[in-house]
């Protein structure tokens, strides 16, 4: 692996571990934050951190590309959660499955995904640069 593919590895994993810590702690200390924050932030974060997984899989890709797949993956996820079955339903009682899955739909979290997604893709393009 190039050093700069190493660089932008490591740039990605640091990017999903603060946006997870971030989303976690706006769901643990919401009550501290001012509402607008508490109620979308977590979900913001989520499709954030989803954006630079899908980044470190094809570290080659366009942003666009990137982009497309976190709006896909995220309108699939929230459109899962309108599907309760015990099997999913039991993984979703779990923190981690919860906290990839969620539980109920809510139409404003795909605003939220389309939101964290774009905020990936300026901070990539920014930060990050990787190649279009």
């Amino acid at each position: 692996m190039k050093a700069k593919n190493i660089g932008q590895v490591f740039n990605y994993l640091v990017l999903i571990v603060v946006a997870g810590i971030l989303g976690i702690l706006s769901r643990k200390y919401g009550t501290i934050l001012p509402d607008f924050l508490a109620r979308y932030a977590g979900d913001t974060l989520w499709a954030f951190a989803l954006y630079f997984v899908i980044a470190l899989f094809s570290l080659k890709r366009s942003f666009s590309y990137k982009f497309l797949w976190t709006c896909i993956l995220s309108v699939l996820d929230e459109l899962s959660q309108l599907y309760h079955a015990p099997w999913i339903d039991a993984i979703r009682s779990t923190t981690i499955g919860a906290l990839i899955l969620g539980n109920t739909f809510v139409w404003t979290d795909l605003l939220c995904y389309l939101a964290g997604a774009a905020l990936a893709v300026v901070v990539d393009y920014t930060f990050v640069k990787t190649r279009i």
